[in-house]
């Protein structure tokens, strides 16, 4: 497993740990500064992000982020994803689109949701 696959794994597990200590499990991944945008959302910073999380963690109980793939060149990397349901049923897919930081943690990230 490459540095940015295990990068994206850590990432999308973020969205699963407990409250209290997402935003340490971000700062791991992501600057401080961290850009963030889906069609639902934009912010621009962990603390925005971890709240942006929380409040999906909310809406969607149970639910998980696997990722499926990862591409990367260029301190850029495209990563394939599966949002799983309580059951482990799939319950969305998408592409998240990444800019790194040059100590390699996230810096900007756009996520799409595929159409089912």
């Amino acid at each position: 497993m490459s540095d940015t696959q295990r990068l994206w794994n850590d990432y999308a597990a973020c969205g699963s740990v407990d409250p209290a200590d997402r935003l340490a499990a971000l700062g791991a991944v992501a600057v401080d500064e961290v850009a963030y945008r889906d069609p639902g959302t934009e912010v621009g910073s962990l603390t925005e992000l971890a709240a942006y999380m929380a409040g999906f963690a909310q809406a969607f109980p149970g639910h998980r982020f696997r990722i499926d793939e990862v591409l990367e060149h260029h301190d850029r990397s495209l990563a394939r994803w599966t949002q799983l349901g309580g059951q482990d049923e799939t319950a969305s897919t998408g592409v998240s689109a990444a800019r790194h930081h040059e100590d390699g943690r996230l810096a900007d990230i756009t996520g799409f949701f595929l159409p089912a």
